[in-house]
């Protein structure tokens, strides 16, 4: 008499490479989370430099120096460093912004120029 199905020992094989698998996939989300994380912190910084260079558009012809301060969020902050150019009455604005996530802190920096109206 023959009989069909599987066997214990297929049964617990199939079920270690599922395993297996599965820990492998579930690894791979708390990756993508910190990664998200990151990405919207990024995005946060690009709007906060935007504003800041609007608010220099908005007063004028910057002074020569390094200045810093905090935006609107205190965990993202912003260093300036305005330069004199190769072209009169124009100024190149470094406006590098930092925050902190988890243990890690990260930088970007934006640069735009003003000319003096």
């Amino acid at each position: 008499m023959k009989r069909s199905g599987f066997t214990l020992i297929e049964i617990i094989i199939s079920l270690s490479i599922l395993a297996i698998g599965l820990v492998g996939i579930l690894s791979l989300f708390p990756i993508g989370f910190d990664s998200a994380r990151r990405s919207v912190s990024a995005t946060q910084a690009t709007i906060f430099a935007h504003e800041h260079f609007e608010r220099i558009r908005n007063n004028g012809f910057p002074s020569l120096g390094t200045t810093s301060g905090t935006f609107t969020d205190p965990a993202y902050t912003w260093t300036q460093t305005v330069s004199t150019t190769s072209v009169d009455n124009l100024r190149q604005v470094i406006c590098t912004v930092g925050w902190g996530q988890g243990n890690k802190s990260f930088q970007r920096g934006f640069t735009i120029n003003v000319a003096d109206r």
